[in-house]
């Protein structure tokens, strides 16, 4: 049987796909050069799907296209950091104070795997399983929250939040983030959704401050410019 031709638009999609994850997960780290010549022969596609990807990755602030220096992985700045937690911290609160009082027993063994399975990973030294396990919390919480607006702004945000868990988790946080989220869940198992949201809110501040430590510049403090 003949294979079907590979249609423009898919490969648009997985080039998409993949050059956003390498990013992502700091393959291409933060200042790194790309070229649609050597992202070309790295997947196997042409120049053009590779270009159209690459405008929509800059477009959603993953890339920067520079005058006469190409195409560079962008450094996440402080407002980057400062603006996606402030949204984080409304957003996330609020759906776990739901999270607390929508919660079915269905539910509630969902979280309790999902935060066994994280801690299990970390002990044995995979970090990155362990993160992978960890996140699932928030998206648990923020689909009891039952709000597609807010499902829609958190989709819009992923692909920054993934970045600066990843930025966090590699400078040693990833044991207290744990600890966190045993506590969220301890919450919004016992339906108290004001404490819930009252932990969230320090989870991410935390989270948040620990981005700033890692981007600000020497003699600034992360307190002063989350304030």
């Amino acid at each position: 049987m003949a294979r079907a031709p590979k249609v423009a638009g898919n490969l648009r999609e997985q080039a998409l796909a993949t050059i956003r994850q390498r990013i992502l997960d700091l393959q291409y780290p933060p200042g790194s050069l790309l070229s649609e010549n050597q992202l070309a022969e790295e997947l196997g596609i042409s120049r053009t799907p590779i270009r159209e990807a690459l405008r929509e990755l800059a477009a959603g602030g993953l890339l920067r296209i520079l005058p006469q220096r190409g195409i560079v992985v962008a450094e996440p700045s402080v407002q980057d950091i400062v603006e996606v937690y402030q949204l984080r911290e409304q957003l996330e609160c609020f759906a776990a104070r739901q999270a607390a009082e929508r919660l079915t027993p269905a539910d509630a063994q969902a979280f309790v795997d999902d935060h066994a399975e994280a801690v299990a990973h970390l002990r044995a030294g995979r970090r990155r399983q362990a993160y992978d396990a960890s996140i699932r919390l928030h998206g648990r919480i923020i689909a009891l929250a039952r709000n597609g607006r807010l499902t829609q702004f958190m989709n819009q945000l992923a692909d920054q939040v993934h970045r600066f868990g990843l930025m966090t988790l590699r400078h040693g946080r990833a044991e207290q983030a744990l600890q966190e989220h045993g506590a969220i869940i301890e919450a919004i198992l016992a339906r108290d959704g004001a404490r819930a949201e009252a932990l969230m809110r320090e989870h991410l501040r935390a989270d948040r401050d620990m981005a700033l430590r890692i981007t600000l510049p020497t003699g600034f403090t992360a307190a002063e410019t989350a304030a």
